[in-house]
């Protein structure tokens, strides 16, 4: 199904629909061949039996007089050896005279004009033929006339059917009737090797994205758990017993570290509720995003200052109306798009990210923009950032760009976009929501 977005842009084409514009407009165009070919079957069928008939008339002018002038007679077989199209003459009684364009032999037998006496021509009778050349080109007349009707001529001066001509199609038709089938035969397999590669495309989109997903999983529990490593073992080495005596945690510090702990078994219950929540509609609630946004940027503060990364966090978290968000999903984003910008920081060994948030009065949206000065990505990485599998880092899973993308504007209605990037001068990410 195509869902609609909330800011004017291009809907998002499912892969089903996809499947069926291609199978919809294979279809107009085998059509369209075909009602194209058939016309021009048709227009050549017409100016066929318009030359068979000037042929006729030609033919009942000249053929009593043929005998007496070699003039005529010349302009006689020059016209019927130029004609493009099989054609036999019979006489009144049916027994061919001439004919062009037809095979030499028929069923192994010569039917060559010149191989036909005047004495087979007298002696030949139309239903029961004694000559064998005689009786394929009779038997071929007949299967012409099932197609076209043979056109009969008269003698001009009395009236009196002399003959008629029997013609056949052009080559080029029985082409042409062929062309819809090779036509459509064409399309199918092309359709047919567009929907295995697509379907190779798709099978290696699926395997990025689930194990990407396993990789997901992997790098949202890490961190909460490695946190709590830590807390356990900072516990247990201010209990640990000496030679000299007891160390025991103060109230306030037992305190801080099971807030701590807390925070983090908080954090794997919300990691929990986003993956349980992929693939299906998210609750949204109307809330204020700044705390939101705040709340997560705290936690992942924490652990990047702790991680002896010279990183400085710059929010700048404007007044902004209520809007319809699911926090847990909002967030999830938040993280995906900070943790890029740790990641390309890296290389720099610190630098700045930035959150600012904002209020578009005149289309009604919030806008939150997250940018960072690491190394950036060029024209053709930014194209790609989207595409599941697709990574700059060199552990990267290419996973945290398309999932965010697809909260953002799947489940929110919102618009997620790569508003500017350059190597080594960083990066700069927007979020548009409707308020």
């Amino acid at each position: 199904m195509v869902k609609p977005r909330a800011h004017g842009g291009p809907p998002r084409i499912t892969s089903t629909l996809l499947r069926v514009y291609i199978f919809l407009g294979s279809g107009f165009l085998i059509l369209a061949l075909f009602f194209y070919t058939n016309h021009l079957i048709d227009r050549l069928q017409k100016e066929t039996e318009l030359l068979s008939r000037i042929f006729a008339q030609f033919a009942a002018g000249t053929i009593m007089p043929a005998a007496r002038n070699e003039a005529i007679s010349g302009v006689f077989s020059e016209m019927i050896a130029d004609l493009p199209f099989p054609v036999i003459v019979t006489d009144r009684r049916g027994v061919p005279w001439t004919w062009h364009a037809i095979p030499d032999e028929l069923n192994g037998v010569s039917v060559r004009v010149e191989d036909v006496s005047f004495s087979d021509f007298q002696d030949t009778d139309p239903e029961n033929p004694a000559s064998a050349p005689m009786k394929e080109v009779i038997s071929l007349a007949a299967r012409m006339d099932r197609t076209n009707a043979p056109i009969p001529f008269f003698d001009p001066r009395s009236g009196i059917l002399v003959g008629k001509v029997h013609y056949g199609d052009p080559p080029v038709v029985s082409t042409l009737r062929l062309l819809p089938f090779i036509q459509a035969a064409l399309v199918a397999i092309f359709i047919l090797l567009g929907y295995l590669g697509y379907r190779g495309m798709k099978e290696g989109e699926q395997r990025s994205i689930w194990i990407g997903m396993a990789k997901e999983t992997a790098h949202q529990l890490g961190t909460p758990i490695s946190s709590l490593m830590g807390w356990l073992h900072l516990l247990r080495t201010r209990t640990a017993e000496t030679e000299s005596e007891s160390v025991v945690l103060t109230r306030e510090e037992l305190d801080m570290l099971i807030g701590e702990m807390e925070q983090d078994v908080s954090r794997l219950n919300k990691i929990a509720y986003r993956f349980s929540n992929i693939g299906s509609l998210p609750t949204l609630k109307s809330q204020d995003l700044n705390p939101i946004i705040h709340e997560v940027l705290e936690y992942l503060r924490k652990r990047v200052e702790g991680g002896g990364k010279h990183i400085h966090v710059i929010e700048d978290l404007r007044e902004i109306p209520q809007i319809r968000v699911n926090k847990e999903l909002i967030q999830w984003v938040i993280e995906n798009l900070f943790r890029n910008s740790v990641d390309a920081l890296a290389e720099r060994e610190g630098g700045t990210i930035r959150i600012a948030t904002g209020y578009n009065r005149l289309g009604r949206t919030v806008k939150v923009t997250l940018s960072d000065d690491g190394r950036g990505m060029s024209p053709s990485d930014m194209k790609r950032a989207f595409y599941p599998g697709f990574s700059t880092k060199r552990r990267g899973w290419g996973l945290g760009l398309p999932l965010s993308r697809r909260i953002v504007e799947d489940y929110h209605g919102g618009r997620m976009m790569i508003e500017k990037s350059q190597k080594n001068r960083g990066t700069q990410i927007s979020i548009t929501l409707p308020a």
